[in-house]
């Protein structure tokens, strides 16, 4: 069933997402580093390297050589977790015969599990050069609000980048720093996701990223206005406005990206 799978799947899809992925990055490093130029000792690091935020550069620890090996078992754990997560799921989407919503809700976790997988092969990859990147993720499952999930937890290399680009410049009207943070967010993703869609099939389903991310917003200022008090609401409140509308998120160009189309 495994070779099935791989043998009907939508390669151009996930190529084209890497590639746009790479060229997004490099657009993300030159708004950066027109701010804040790298330091000089991570200069070269900085522009090879898949960090789009020069504050990440500095969060980078160094390593020794006894390093390569307990890090390759750690990648390989992940890499082959994310696998046989993928099999299974991909399995019961099949025997339950969904698609559509239920498709995107049952291959959420694997846009969790994949993003930290990749993360962990990058911090292989470098490890050569004697530095450690940072996780991408900081133990997503114990966020304790939508804006701690976002501003701390999920995609720490991305929120760097806007702590850098969006927050700073913009510190004395914080609201519209967040406005303009989830918004960029969604032209980002319609960039990787959805024009990868429409260059390989030549499907327009551009829009449901951006709406994906306006509803974050909203959830974010929901939040600060009727939950500061109670820690336990804010809780299944931010898994209710991450998850809740995830098809938005992952659909068909997300899903075939993974590799989960029908």
């Amino acid at each position: 069933m495994m070779l099935s799978t791989f043998a009907t799947a939508d390669w151009g899809m996930t190529l084209a997402f890497l590639v746009l992925l790479a060229v997004l990055v490099l657009l993300l490093k030159l708004a950066g580093a027109a701010r804040t130029p790298p330091p000089a000792g991570a200069r070269a690091f900085f522009w090879i390297c898949p960090l789009p935020a020069v504050e990440s550069v500095a969060r980078m620890t160094p390593v020794g050589k006894g390093a390569f090996f307990p890090m390759m078992g750690r990648v390989s754990l992940a890499v082959v977790g994310f696998l046989a997560a993928h099999w299974l799921l991909w399995r019961a989407g099949r025997l339950l015969g969904w698609n559509g919503v239920e498709l995107s809700y049952l291959a959420t976790p694997l846009v969790w599990l994949g993003t930290g997988s990749f993360a962990l092969l990058a911090q292989l990859i470098y490890l050569p050069a004697g530095r450690l990147l940072p996780a991408v993720h900081d133990n997503v499952l114990a966020s304790r609000g939508v804006a701690e999930f976002w501003g701390r937890r999920w995609d720490v290399w991305m929120s760097d980048w806007f702590r850098q680009v969006i927050f700073r410049p913009m510190r004395r009207r914080p609201v519209l720093a967040v406005i303009v943070v989830f918004l960029v967010s969604g032209v980002v993703h319609e960039f990787v996701i959805k024009l990868g869609l429409w260059l390989v099939t030549g499907r327009n389903q551009f829009g449901s990223m951006m709406a994906y991310f306006g509803l974050q917003a909203v959830g974010l200022f929901a939040e600060r206005a009727w939950l500061a008090g109670h820690p336990r609401l804010k809780r299944v409140w931010a898994w209710i406005v991450v998850v809740g509308p995830a098809p938005l998120f992952v659909n068909e160009g997300f899903l075939r990206t993974l590799q989960f189309w029908p």
